[in-house]
C-alpha cells in the first residue's frame, strides 16, 4: 500500500513538472491510474484529487484583481435553488418591472420552457439513467445525488405554465432597452441566431457578428457586468465564428477557442459570477461525472476540464479580457468597429429575389431559441 501510495504521487508530480508540448489532460492520467489498482490502493480518491491536495494549483499569472459588480437581485438569483419565483416577480407586476426583473425573469423562462411545455420534471427514466451511472460502493454517491436534485430542482414550479421563447425574447430586449447589461448580450445572440437560421451564405463570414450585433457587445461588456461577459464569452467561442482566423489580446496571438473559452469563463468569475461550490457547472460534474468535492469553478476546470498547458493560457487571456474591458481595447478581443460580418452581394436581375446576403443587421425581430439552437 505504501508503494503504491508514493507511485501515485510519483506520477502527480511528474503530470505537473513533464514537458509543456503535452496536451494530454489530467482526466487521462486519471483514468489510467484507476485502471491500475497497485497505483490507487483505497480506490476512492482521482488523480486529479490527489494533485491538488499534495502539489495545489499550478504556477500561473495572477489575472487583474477587479471589484465584483453585485446587486442585491444577482445575489438572490445566484443562490436560488429554484427560478421560478423569479418569473412569479415579473408576473406579479409586469408594468412595474425594471430592466433587472425583466432580465432576470426571462434567464428563468429560457432555461425552464422545455418543463413549461408540459414535462412534469425528471422522469422515472432519466432518474433511472443517472442511477446507472452510480458506482457500487462509490463513496461520493451521496454527494452525485445530492447534486443531480440541485441540478434537476431548478425549474421545479414551471409545470404547465404558460411561457414561449418569443417572451423571453421580448424581455430581454425590454431589458436591453432599459440598460441592461446581460440583455444587451442576449439580444444580440437572439439577432444572431436568427441570422444564422435565414442566411443562404455558408462558411466562416457568413456566422460573424454584424456590426451592430458587435455594439451591443461592447456596449454590454463595458459595465464589467459578469452575467454579460458570460453570455458574451458563449456568444463569441462557442456559437459565432466572430474570433475565427483573427489575432487577439495585446500581441496578436492566434484565436484559439480552448484557451479563450476558458477564459471568458474566469473572467466573469473575476467580475463576481457565481463560481462557488453550487455552480450549476460544478454541480453538473459532480452528478453526471462524479468529479465532486471541487469548492470553486475554477478548480473543477482546472482539474477536472483543462489540460496544464490550456489553463496557463486560459489564465493570460483571463486578464486580457479584463484588461480590454477595463480600457476599451475591443480589438484585443476581436469585436472591434468594423470587425463584424461582410457578405458580398450581388444585384439581381429585375422581377427576381435578391439572394440573401447583406451588410448588417438583419431586419427579424429578436430570436426565439437560445444562441447556435
Amino acid at each position: 500500500m505504501i508503494l503504491g501510495a508514493c507511485g501515485l504521487v510519483v506520477t502527480a508530480a511528474w503530470y505537473f513538472v513533464r514537458p509543456p508540448g503535452s496536451d494530454d489532460s489530467i482526466a487521462t492520467a486519471a483514468a489510467k491510474t484507476a485502471a491500475n489498482p497497485a497505483s490507487n490502493a483505497r480506490g476512492d480518491i482521482t488523480l486529479p484529487q490527489l494533485a491538488q491536495k499534495v502539489l495545489g494549483p499550478a504556477p500561473v499569472v495572477a489575472a487583474r484583481m477587479v471589484v465584483p459588480l453585485k446587486s442585491a437581485l444577482a445575489l438572490e438569483f445566484e443562490k436560488a435553488v429554484q427560478l421560478k419565483p423569479f418569473y412569479d416577480r415579473y408576473i406579479a407586476n409586469p408594468e412595474a418591472a425594471d430592466a433587472e426583473t425583466k432580465y432576470f425573469a426571462a434567464v428563468a423562462m429560457e432555461t425552464c420552457i422545455g418543463r413549461a411545455r408540459g414535462s412534469q420534471g425528471v422522469t422515472d427514466v432519466e432518474r433511472e439513467r443517472f442511477q446507472n451511472r452510480l458506482k457500487v460502493n462509490d463513496p461520493s454517491n451521496p454527494q452525485r445525488v445530492e447534486a443531480f436534485n440541485r441540478v434537476v430542482a431548478q425549474c421545479e414550479g414551471f409545470a404547465g405554465t404558460n411561457i414561449t421563447a418569443a417572451e423571453a425574447a421580448r424581455l430581454y430586449a425590454e431589458a436591453a432597452a432599459a440598460g441592461n447589461p446581460g440583455a444587451k448580450i442576449a439580444v444580440a445572440a437572439n439577432q444572431f441566431n436568427e441570422q444564422a437560421r435565414a442566411a443562404t451564405a455558408r462558411g466562416v463570414e457568413a456566422r460573424r457578428l454584424t456590426e451592430d450585433q458587435l455594439t451591443l457587445v461592447r456596449d454590454g461588456l463595458a459595465s464589467g457586468d459578469p452575467f454579460a461577459i458570460q453570455r458574451a464569452g458563449l456568444l463569441l467561442t462557442v456559437y459565432s465564428t466572430q474570433l475565427v482566423d483573427r489575432n487577439l489580446g495585446s500581441a496578436g496571438d492566434p484565436f484559439n477557442p480552448r484557451d479563450w473559452g476558458a477564459a471568458w469563463s474566469l473572467a466573469a468569475c473575476d467580475r463576481g459570477a457565481n463560481c462557488g461550490a453550487e455552480a450549476l457547472r460544478v454541480l453538473s460534474g459532480c452528478a453526471y461525472q462524479g468529479a465532486c468535492g471541487y469548492q470553486t469553478l475554477e478548480a473543477y476546470m482546472q482539474f477536472n476540464e483543462l489540460a496544464p498547458n490550456v489553463y496557463l493560457a486560459a489564465q493570460q487571456n483571463r486578464a486580457t479580457i479584463l484588461d480590454a474591458i477595463a480600457q476599451g481595447r475591443w480589438d484585443w478581443l476581436g469585436i472591434a468597429a468594423g470587425s463584424g460580418r461582410v457578405v458580398t452581394t450581388t444585384t439581381p436581375a429585375a422581377g427576381t429575389t435578391p439572394p440573401g446576403g447583406t451588410r448588417g443587421n438583419p431586419a427579424a425581430p429578436p430570436g426565439t431559441r437560445r444562441p447556435g439552437g
